[in-house]
C-alpha cells in the first residue's frame, strides 16, 4: 500500500502539561482509520500537530500528498452562501473560474448539495452543514482527508449518508482517512483499524483491527 501519513514518537505539551506522549501510526492510500479516546485526552491536540497547526515538542510526522481537514465544528462563514464557503481555498489559492466551477460540480453532485448551494449555513441542516464543510475540504482534491468529530450532531438519516459518502470515497477515489470519534459503532462500521488512546497525556492503548472486509 501507499503510505500517506507516518508519525513516530509524537509529544505535545501545554503549559499545564503533557495532552500527547509517543503517539505512533501509519496511514496508508484506500484505508480508514478511527481514533477513539476519552474526552479531553488529546484527539484534537493531536490532529493539529499532524497537521501542523500546532508545534510539537518531539517526533517525527511524516505526510504524502495533500490533506483535507474537516474540523469539529464546521467553520463555515455565516455570511457566505455554501457555494462560497465551498470554494473559498481554491480562490485563496489563485485557481481559475473555470476550474473552479468544475469542481465545485464535481463535489456537489458526489455529496448531493446541488439544491443548497444558494443557502446561507443558517438556513440548511446540521447534516447538510457538515456535508458542504466535507465538500470544501474534498474540492481541493486531497490524498487525505482527516474529520474530527464528524459524527456529532447528526441525526441516524444524515450518519448513514456519511458513512456511505466515506466508504465511496475510500473505495472509489482511495483516500487515506482519519476519523476521530467517540460514536464506537459507527467507527467499527468504517475503519479498517481503530487506535485507541488513554486519558490525557494521551497514548496508545491498543490498536483494533475493525473491518476486514
Amino acid at each position: 500500500m501507499d503510505e500517506l501519513i507516518a508519525v513516530k514518537n509524537l509529544t505535545k505539551s501545554f503549559n499545564d502539561g503533557p495532552v500527547i506522549s509517543n503517539i505512533s501510526f501509519k496511514l496508508n492510500r484506500g484505508e480508514v482509520l478511527g481514533i477513539m479516546g476519552p474526552n479531553g485526552c488529546g484527539k484534537t491536540t493531536m490532529l493539529r500537530t499532524i497537521l501542523g497547526l500546532e508545534n510539537k515538542d518531539s517526533g517525527e510526522v511524516k505526510i504524502r500528498g495533500k490533506i483535507g481537514y474537516v474540523p469539529q465544528d464546521n467553520l463555515l462563514l455565516p455570511w457566505l452562501k455554501l457555494r462560497e464557503n465551498i470554494v473559498i481555498g481554491l480562490k485563496i489559492s489563485g485557481a481559475g473560474e473555470r476550474e473552479i466551477e468544475e469542481r465545485l460540480n464535481y463535489v456537489s453532485e458526489l455529496l448531493s448539495l446541488n439544491d443548497h448551494l444558494d443557502k446561507y449555513p443558517n438556513r440548511v441542516s446540521g447534516g447538510t452543514a457538515r456535508k458542504a464543510s466535507i465538500a470544501r475540504a474534498l474540492i481541493i482534491m486531497p490524498d487525505i482527508l482527516i474529520l474530527d468529530e464528524p459524527y456529532t450532531g447528526l441525526d441516524s438519516s444524515s450518519i448513514s449518508i456519511l458513512q456511505t459518502l466515506l466508504k465511496n470515497l475510500k473505495k472509489e477515489i482511495r483516500l487515506g482517512i482519519i476519523i476521530v470519534s467517540h460514536q464506537v459503532d459507527e467507527l467499527m462500521e468504517i475503519s479498517d483499524r481503530i487506535i485507541v488512546l488513554t486519558h490525557r497525556p494521551a497514548r496508545i492503548k491498543d490498536v483494533i483491527e475493525a473491518n476486514k472486509k
